[in-house]
């Protein structure tokens, strides 16, 4: 299928050659130009700016016509491993979650294939509990933002930078998992994480991470590669215990496992959602970044259901509650009976905390923390004049100040004003609008009245 005339090489998320120019895209986008209306073979699309989009996925929710792709590492993978390239897997919990009866044969039948150590990341999301339990004590770091969430941090980073200095920098479940097996499992296989997540493949490729990790293989892409292929194999499962990290996938995961050793009365703000995460941001900036707030931290999250519904897992699966009742199992199994674990259930929470810095007394926090990089000057735009704005309104044939303010959102932006700055900014065109098209059937009926 034909992909993007705009930014080929960078866009993740794409247009195929289903796309009609309905606009729904545009409507749940919380990206300014993240998707553009081009005229294509004298038909309207609506393509993809990659150094704007932030890989949220709501247009893939929104659009019924099977439009929109994504790019990932699956097939490099496989090829790969082919060729006899030395890999070890990092597996996200959601996976589990997701493919309950089928996670341990696909294991096996990659680990035929030549996959090497099998590493669950439910295993890094305990580290990084530990990270940020360890970073708000030493650092006195209140009012942050989680960042477990690629989409989140890279929107932080393109459109909301001011917050940069609230973004947690410790790592991610998956990149302190890469760590861990780099610095004390001496692992110098490529890395590749089996991922729920479009927009892990940002955090996987940020310079910032140093390429530790070097495949983002989704659960979508790899599953259908894995029917079409008939692997499987002897079950397999992750080399490493773990304890509540396997509930990071859910939301408000990661507050659940610092109210699990600090106790209930700690305040952790949770919010999810493509659109309300996005706004909730936007709204609340100045609050946030002033450290006002009066949250241990927010626990943020681009998908509402959380990771185990995430962009990159299979479709079908959205409306169903077995991963989530899966999920629930899991949680219950990584708690522990007796008194010497930090997932023992008979401990109290102060108790449980010395046993997890006892379980990571040999680690260095410093190694698990990482930088940020202001990337708004990628989407920049520009805000006309009120002469400059005028000019758009009349070559869109909108003369009054009603005729300005219809805001029928019919092209995808909520208010007339916003189509007119869009189209100032080449994101859209005044063929896109359903007033300017009415009026010009109008004139030509009038013409040939005449």
């Amino acid at each position: 299928m034909a992909t993007d005339h705009l930014n080929l090489n960078q866009s993740l998320v794409f247009t195929n050659d289903k796309c009609i120019g309905c606009n729904k895209c545009i409507s749940v986008c919380s990206c300014i130009g993240a998707n553009v209306a081009e005229e294509v073979d004298g038909q309207n699309r609506i393509s993809v700016d990659g150094a704007r989009c932030v890989a949220c996925g709501a247009c893939f929710d929104v659009c019924e016509h099977g439009a929109r792709e994504y790019r990932d590492d699956t097939e490099r993978f496989f090829e790969d491993l082919e060729r006899g390239e030395k890999i070890s897997l990092l597996i996200a919990p959601a996976f589990k979650a997701n493919y309950p009866e089928e996670y341990e044969k696909v294991l096996g039948g990659l680990k035929e294939l030549g996959a090497n150590h099998l590493i669950s990341v439910s295993f890094g999301a305990d580290i990084t509990t530990w990270g940020y339990l360890n970073y708000v004590s030493k650092y006195d770091f209140l009012g942050g933002i989680s960042q477990p969430c690629p989409a989140v941090v890279n929107y932080i980073e393109h459109y909301v930078p001011e917050l940069i200095p609230k973004l947690f920098p410790v790592q991610s479940p998956l990149m302190c998992a890469a760590i861990y097996a780099r610095k004390v499992m001496n692992i110098t296989d490529k890395l590749a994480f089996i991922s729920p997540c479009i927009a892990k493949k940002f955090e996987i490729d940020d310079p910032n991470n140093g390429g530790v990790v070097s495949y983002n293989v989704t659960f979508n892409h790899l599953m259908k590669y894995v029917k079409e292929h008939g692997i499987s194999g002897p079950l397999k499962s992750g080399e490493i215990e773990y304890g509540l990290g396997s509930i990071y996938p859910t939301p408000g995961g990661l507050k659940e496992n610092v109210c699990w050793f600090l106790g209930d009365s700690v305040f952790v703000r949770q919010v999810e959602g493509e659109k309300h995460m996005y706004h909730y941001l936007q709204k609340h900036k100045d609050w946030i970044r002033d450290g006002k707030t009066p949250y241990l931290f927010i626990d943020a999250l681009n998908c509402s259901s959380g990771c185990i519904y995430g962009t990159g897992c299979d479709a079908d699966k959205a409306w169903s509650e077995e991963p989530l009742c899966a999920l629930l199992n899991i949680r219950e199994q990584s708690k522990k009976s007796g008194k010497n674990s930090a997932w023992s259930k008979k401990l109290s929470p102060d108790q449980r905390l010395k046993q997890l810095n006892k379980q990571f007394k040999d680690l260095n926090l410093e190694d698990y923390l990482r930088d940020y990089t202001d990337r708004s000057g990628e989407c920049i735009y520009e805000t006309p004049s009120e002469e400059e704005k005028n000019t758009v309104f009349e070559r869109m044939d909108k003369f009054t100040e009603e005729d300005r303010k219809i805001n029928c959102s019919c092209c995808g932006y909520d208010t007339c004003e916003d189509m007119a700055v869009a189209i100032y900014n080449g994101f859209n065109r005044r063929e896109n609008c359903i007033y300017y098209i009415r009026k010009q059937v109008e004139s030509q009926r009038a013409a040939d009245h005449l």
